[in-house]
């Protein structure tokens, strides 16, 4: 699953090189606790190349929708969006377990992407998968994860979906139920 992810723009190389970026295409988008239905920021294929945009996270339609299982992605309901792909930049993403207790998921990476679909609202879906089991013990689904060079391969039409990141779990002490 993914029901909220982490996102702050550091100083670091990358961290400032994405600030630029995103000021000179004037984006605006939410650092901190990234919630569904919040405007975020993503990379995605521009012509030959990528770049920033901002996307809404989650799709209103018969329900509000936040993921998409990466084995429904052939379904007829994904087929305007399939082709249009986007990388949603993070830290981090927190999952709930069974009890409630809230944990931070991240990589050894300042910044890795989580893959993602959008519509032509330009509103985003984040894909999951089944999780492994490194993961499983905290929840059945687990976001797509991508390296930067596992982030440009899917952007340019690579459907090899496969991530095998070590994750960093860390319980938060915050205890409360997901909605």
């Amino acid at each position: 699953m993914c029901g909220r992810f982490e996102f702050r723009l550091s100083d670091t190389p990358l961290g400032t090189q994405l600030k630029q970026r995103a000021e000179k295409n004037n984006l605006v988008f939410k650092q901190g606790e990234i919630f569904p239905d919040e405007d975020v920021l993503c990379v995605v294929p521009f012509h030959d190349k990528i770049d920033l945009k901002v996307k809404r996270w989650g799709i209103r339609s018969v329900s509000f929708q936040i993921n998409a299982r990466v084995e429904s992605l052939n379904k007829q309901y994904y087929a305007r969006m399939i082709d249009k792909r986007c990388a949603i930049v993070c830290n981090g993403f927190y999952e709930w377990n069974g009890d409630k207790e809230k944990f931070f998921v991240s990589t050894d990476e300042e910044y890795f992407y989580l893959a993602g679909i959008y519509n032509d609202k330009d509103e985003l879906l984040i894909i999951t998968k089944e999780a492994g089991n490194d993961f499983n013990k905290i929840h059945s689904r687990i976001p797509l994860m991508m390296n930067r060079n596992e982030m440009l391969d899917y952007l340019k039409g690579n459907n090899k979906l496969i991530s095998n990141k070590k994750l960093n779990i860390t319980k938060t002490g915050e205890d409360i139920p997901l909605f």
